[in-house]
């Protein structure tokens, strides 16, 4: 298999963002800056050469992918539940601060839902971080066998994004935080995935 690139993107901001609230799977829509954000998000990838572009199922995620992909021309928009958010459970909707007095943690300290660090009491209904990481690496498995050339274009979530910079960079959990709009690039070369 010959190299290929594949760039993830986060969706474009939601009222949930802005109110620095944790979505998860909540369905939450673009506001008018993350329609914007979006459109801004096309602009700087015209000219990449994308051939496909998927997305989560969360519509701030389908959103963004089918105003890029408009911009882009690249065609229809697939969408794929592996690359949701995770599921955060009781604690979507809390904004950080909330979530560290609830688990009686600084506040610097909220990142845990980040992590597989919440006991079974505090957060039963959270989705486990490696049950997470996994479906995000076989969606990414799976897209970079495919025979068709040309760039990839993924739209998916920052919880998304942190996984596959945790899994390559073995960087701190809670680091880095991509911002609305933001993209990261991947190259993979026979099975070995690099962050370019």
């Amino acid at each position: 298999m010959s190299s290929r690139e594949i760039l993830v993107a986060r969706h474009g901001e939601t009222q949930w963002n802005r109110l620095r609230k944790w979505q998860g799977i909540s369905d939450i829509p673009l506001n008018e800056t993350g329609v914007m954000q979006a459109r801004e998000l096309g602009q700087s990838l015209v000219g990449e050469g994308i051939a496909r572009v998927y997305c989560s199922d969360l519509q701030r995620a389908v959103s963004t992918a089918k105003i890029v992909s408009e911009i882009i021309r690249a065609g229809q928009v697939t969408v794929d539940q592996r690359i949701r958010e995770r599921s955060l459970g009781r604690f979507e909707g809390w904004q950080s601060g909330e979530v560290a007095i609830f688990l009686g943690l600084p506040e610097s300290k909220a990142y845990i839902l980040e992590t597989d660090e919440l006991s079974i009491e505090n957060g039963p209904e959270v989705e486990p971080w490696a049950a997470f990481v996994e479906r995000v690496w076989n969606f990414l498995q799976d897209i970079s066998t495919s025979p068709e050339k040309g760039k990839t274009l993924v739209v998916a979530h920052g919880g998304v994004m942190r996984a596959i910079n945790h899994a390559l960079t073995h960087e701190g959990f809670g680091m880095p935080e991509f911002r609305n709009g933001e993209y990261i690039r991947l190259k993979v070369d026979e099975n070995n995935w690099e962050i370019i």
